[in-house]
C-alpha cells in the first residue's frame, strides 16, 4: 500500500477522534427552548422583518447557520426526513453535523479493517458502509422509544387538560400546566408547542407541526377535536376524557396480546439465533475449515444465501407474530 493512502486514512482516524472527543457529547437530550434557539436566533437578525415573515421562519427548518449549506439541505428530501428524525428523537445536535459523525464512522471503520486489521478491501468497504448507517439507525431506536413513551404519557396529560378544563382555565394555560408538570417526552412537546404559539404561529400551524413531530394517530385526533371544538364549540374536556380511554384500553389490548403470544415469540428467536451462534461456534472450533469456505468462491456464495435466507425468515417470524391494534 502506497504511503499516500496510509497518510490518508490516518488523517481521517485522527478526524474522528477529534469528532468523537467534542462533537459527540452534544448529542444529548435537549431542552424546548434550545430546540428553537437557531429560530430565535434568525429571528433577532430580521430587524425589520414583518409578523408574516417571522410566522414563515418559524414554519420552516433551520438545517445550518451558513447559508448556502441551509439551502442545499432544504432542497434535499431525505435531508429534510433525516432533520424531522433528530427533532423527534430530541437530540441537541444539528444535521450537518449528524452527516459529519455518520461519514467519519465510515472511514474510521474502513481503515482500521483495511490498515489496521488487514482485512481485504472489499470486506472493508461492506465494515464501512455499515458504520456509516449506524448511526441513523440508532436515532431511528431513539425515536421509536421516544415516540413510545409520549404515547404512554397521553393519557395522563389528556386527563390533566381534561381538569383544568373543568376547573375553569383555558385551552393554553392547561396546556401549559401539562408541559411544567409532565416529564419528557410529553411535557418537552408541549413546551415546544406552546412556545411556537407564543412567538406568533397560528394554532393551526403549530399543531401541524405537532402533528409532524409526533406522527400518531392519537396525536391526529387530539389536534382534530381542538380545531373542530375552535370552529364549532362543544364540550372538548369529555372528548379528551373519551380519547383517553381509547389510548389505554388500546395499551391494555396490546398488552394482553404479548402475553398470549409470549411463547411464540420466544421460539421463533430461538430458532433464529441458533444460526448465528452455530456460524461463532465453528469459526472458533473449526477455524481453518471455515477460512477455507471463505476463500472459496463457491463457500462464500453459500454464506451469502444462507444470511439473506435468515434475514427473510427472521421477517417472516416478525411479521406472524406481529399484531397491529
Amino acid at each position: 500500500m502506497s504511503l499516500f493512502l496510509i497518510a490518508l486514512f490516518s488523517f481521517f482516524a485522527i478526524l474522528s477522534l477529534v469528532v468523537v472527543i467534542f462533537m459527540v457529547p452534544m448529542a444529548v437530550q435537549d431542552t424546548p427552548q434550545a430546540r428553537i434557539k437557531r429560530r430565535l436566533t434568525a429571528i433577532g437578525r430580521m430587524d425589520t422583518a414583518s409578523r408574516a415573515e417571522i410566522q414563515n421562519l418559524l414554519k420552516s427548518s433551520v438545517y445550518s447557520e451558513v447559508r448556502w449549506l441551509n439551502e442545499l439541505l432544504s432542497r434535499v428530501q431525505f435531508a429534510q426526513r433525516l432533520d424531522l428524525l433528530l427533532e423527534r428523537a430530541n437530540l441537541d445536535m444539528s444535521l450537518p453535523l449528524f452527516l459529519l459523525c455518520s461519514i467519519v464512522a465510515g472511514f474510521v471503520v474502513l481503515f482500521l479493517m483495511w490498515i489496521v486489521i488487514g482485512q481485504t478491501f472489499p470486506m472493508a468497504l461492506i465494515f464501512g458502509i455499515i458504520a456509516l448507517f449506524c448511526p441513523y439507525f440508532y436515532v431511528k431506536y431513539i425515536t421509536w422509544k421516544r415516540m413510545r413513551l409520549f404515547l404512554e404519557q397521553m393519557p395522563d396529560g389528556l386527563d390533566m387538560i381534561s381538569q383544568s378544563l373543568q376547573a375553569g382555565l383555558g385551552l393554553t394555560q392547561a396546556m401549559v400546566f401539562v408541559a411544567k408538570e409532565m416529564a419528557d417526552p410529553l411535557g418537552t412537546e408541549f413546551s415546544v408547542f406552546i412556545e411556537e404559539v407564543n412567538l406568533g404561529l397560528p394554532l393551526a400551524d403549530a399543531l401541524k407541526k405537532f402533528e409532524e413531530r409526533m406522527s400518531l394517530p392519537e396525536v391526529r385526533l387530539f389536534n382534530t377535536a381542538l380545531l373542530v371544538q375552535r370552529e364549532v364549540g362543544g364540550s372538548l374536556a369529555e372528548l379528551l376524557n373519551k380519547l383517553a380511554n381509547i389510548i389505554r384500553d388500546r395499551f391494555r389490548i396490546e398488552r394482553l396480546i404479548k402475553s398470549l403470544t409470549g411463547q411464540n415469540r420466544m421460539s421463533a428467536w430461538v430458532v433464529c439465533s441458533i444460526p448465528p451462534f452455530l456460524a461463532v461456534f465453528m469459526f472458533i472450533r473449526e477455524r481453518e475449515m471455515m477460512n477455507e469456505m471463505l476463500s472459496d468462491p463457491v463457500g462464500r456464495g453459500m454464506l451469502a444465501v444462507a444470511l439473506v435466507l435468515e434475514i427473510l425468515g427472521i421477517l417472516v417470524f416478525r411479521k406472524l407474530i406481529k399484531i397491529h391494534i
